[in-house]
C-alpha cells in the first residue's frame, strides 16, 4: 500500500467517526423533541427531504467518480457538513 492510499484511509476512518458521532447527536436531539411535543411537522418534512437529496447527491458523486478512499471520503464529508449544520442549528433550538 502506497502512503498516500495509507493516509486517504486514515482520513476516511476519522471522517466517518465523526460522522457518525455526530448523526447520534443530531437522532438524539430529534428523537428528544418529538418525544417531548417539541418536534414540528415543517422539521420532520425537512429531515426526510434533506435524507433524500443527500442520498442523491452522493449517489451521483459516486456515480461519476467510482469508489475509492477518495470518492468515499467526499461523500463523507459531503454527510458531515449537512449533519454538522443540523447538529448545529438544532442545538440552538435548545438555548
Amino acid at each position: 500500500m502506497r502512503r498516500d492510499d495509507a493516509a486517504d484511509w486514515m482520513k476516511l476512518a476519522h471522517d466517518s467517526y465523526w460522522l457518525w458521532a455526530e448523526s447520534l447527536m443530531v437522532m438524539g436531539m430529534r428523537t428528544t423533541d418529538m418525544m417531548t411535543g417539541r418536534g414540528s411537522d415543517r422539521e420532520n418534512r425537512l429531515m426526510v427531504s434533506e435524507k433524500v437529496k443527500a442520498a442523491t447527491e452522493v449517489g451521483m458523486m459516486l456515480a461519476t467518480a467510482g469508489v475509492s478512499p477518495k470518492s468515499a471520503g467526499k461523500a463523507v464529508r459531503h454527510y458531515r457538513c449537512k449533519v454538522s449544520a443540523n447538529r448545529r442549528r438544532l442545538a440552538r433550538k435548545k438555548t
